[in-house]
């Protein structure tokens, strides 16, 4: 029974320190802002290329 035991100990302190309770990880939230900023900036320079080609 000491086994039993041993391993209740460990599947009750295994998620200690985790601080995500409902949301999305850091690491997503910077993804997703970092991949947005970078179609963001093709988008513009995309734009700019094409008025540049118009204009000239």
């Amino acid at each position: 029974m000491d086994t039993v035991d041993a391993d209740a100990e460990a599947e009750e302190f295994e998620n200690d320190g985790d601080e995500r309770v409902g949301g999305i990880g850091w690491k997503a939230l910077a993804l997703f802002i970092g991949g947005g900023l970078l179609v963001t900036a093709l988008a513009v320079a995309f734009t700019v290329w094409v008025i540049n080609a118009l204009v000239l």
